[in-house]
């Protein structure tokens, strides 16, 4: 009886180390479903997320199109009136002076056009590539600062611009002068940081 008691102790113990293994390859086991679920779950919630962005930049890329469609409508439109309605009524000697606004107001609409169409193609690269860059904002920014440009040149150019029919007075003046040196910095800084992106992406590539 001691000896089949004896047997039975030492059976347990050489059974002990398998049952263990056996529970650690268990919970491995478990683990790893586990990891899967959640993977997968994962993955499915990327592709719903994937697809709600897609939705919503197609949503805003059709918004920048018709924009972009009636801003340009609505240049010419404004050209076109101040051309054939607005320029018959003015006297003789404001006439040069009122085609050079209306010439730079059709300049200033066209370029906020291209503003659009630039944020535009911007939405369009990222729908096909899923990825952004930099360079058209540096684009925007460069055709804004050229917008104000013009915008302060027209004012400029008109010198009947205040109620009373004088000159532009000389704070105006200045402010136009801080105006026109803030912009030609802006315009500088943008090229010089799209010629090094430029120089950068190509060393890249190599």
């Amino acid at each position: 009886m001691e000896h089949s008691s004896y047997d039975a102790d030492r059976d347990e113990q050489h059974a002990s180390p398998t049952t263990t293994m056996d529970a650690h390859q268990e919970n491995r086991v478990a683990l790893e479903q586990k990891s899967e679920e959640y993977d997968a779950l994962a993955h499915r919630s990327g592709l719903f997320l994937d697809r709600v962005d897609t939705i919503i930049y197609s949503a805003v890329g059709i918004c920048f199109l018709l924009a972009s469609l009636l801003a340009l409508i609505y240049t010419f439109w404004q050209f076109g009136a101040a051309m054939l309605l607005d320029l018959p009524t003015k006297a003789a000697d404001a006439r040069p002076a009122f085609m050079a606004n209306a010439i730079v107001d059709m300049v200033s609409g066209l370029l906020l056009v291209l503003i659009i169409v630039e944020i535009l193609s911007t939405v369009i690269h990222y729908l096909k590539s899923h990825t952004t860059s930099l360079r058209p904002f540096l684009f925007i920014g460069i055709i804004s600062a050229t917008r104000s440009i013009l915008s302060i040149g027209a004012r400029l150019s008109v010198t009947n611009e205040t109620v009373s029919g004088a000159t532009t007075s000389v704070i105006e003046f200045n402010h136009s002068m801080i105006e026109l040196g803030v912009s030609a910095a802006v315009i500088l800084a943008l090229g010089i940081t799209l010629k090094l992106l430029g120089r950068l992406t190509e060393e890249h590539e190599k």
